[in-house]
């Protein structure tokens, strides 16, 4: 898709723009963010997990676009992914765990079209990977992602409801910690923010936000699971709060370890953080 061209002005990173994920790496740990987005390294591996994710999100925005449930899209994704890993590097890509995963990837999408209908009552597509790329108040700078979906649906009184959905893929749903992480619901607030913004017509409180979390390891009937989140203006504000500061600390150059973000990162022990 074509990037929007609009006058910001650069980031240290070389960008204009900030993405969710790459707010929510600094919030982790801004030493970690300096090392990826300004030192640009990385010491990235692939995982099976990631890739089947990325496969799962095809055949989703492609039924979202085309009511065709079409499980052979996520299959052709694992399949060119495992060719390129498979390697001595990489012991994960195996034929046994690719099998496992087109499994779990056909029992997620075979539930996913009833589900949506269920949850969703008259659903209709808006849009599925949707771009922002949006000015961030009191900054020179642009908020770029991609909402997985934006359906509308009939609500409990006969309204139209504007959803936008993310999908997240698991191994068996989110724990409480998971659920509770301010992170979390900072995504769908800024999604939710920047595309009313797009859309100033919409009815603010028209516009809910969810995840639907597709779980590999689940009962027959419960591989997908709503998860949605209050959005009113506070937690929307806590959002935009984060990202405002966020550019404030890259542009000021401040970077600081959170040693209790070590323990998952792939620089933890090595000459660029010990």
């Amino acid at each position: 898709m074509q990037e929007v061209t609009v006058p910001f002005d650069l980031l240290p990173t070389g960008k204009p723009h900030v993405s969710f994920s790459e707010v929510k790496l600094w919030k982790e740990c801004s030493y970690h963010h300096n090392l990826v987005h300004i030192k640009k390294l990385s010491l990235f591996k692939p995982s099976p997990a990631l890739d089947f994710g990325t496969a799962v999100h095809a055949s989703c925005e492609h039924y979202l676009l085309t009511r065709e449930m079409k499980p052979e899209i996520a299959f052709d994704h694992m399949e060119k992914a495992w060719a390129v890993n498979s390697t001595p590097e990489n012991p994960d890509f195996t034929q046994a765990s690719l099998a496992k995963s087109k499994a779990e990837a056909t029992a997620i999408l075979s539930e996913l079209p009833k589900f949506l209908d269920e949850t969703f009552p008259e659903w209709e597509t808006i849009s599925a990977e949707h771009q922002l790329y949006e000015p961030i108040t009191n900054h020179p700078h642009a908020f770029k992602g991609f909402i997985d979906g934006v359906i509308k649906a009939k609500g409990k009184r006969g309204e139209t409801i504007y959803w936008i959905i993310d999908w997240k893929t698991a191994a068996r749903g989110w724990d409480r910690h998971k659920r509770s992480d301010p992170m979390i619901a900072a995504q769908l607030g800024l999604y939710k923010n920047y595309w009313c913004q797009k859309n100033p017509e919409i009815p603010f409180k028209n516009v809910r936000a969810a995840f639907v979390i597709l779980k590999k390891a689940a009962k027959p009937g419960e591989h997908c699971e709503l998860f949605s989140i209050s959005l009113g203006e506070v937690p929307i504000k806590r959002s935009l709060k984060v990202v405002s500061n966020m550019l404030t600390s890259v542009k000021r150059g401040i970077s600081l370890k959170n040693r209790d973000a070590c323990t998952w990162c792939e620089f933890k022990g090595t000459e660029h953080c010990t």
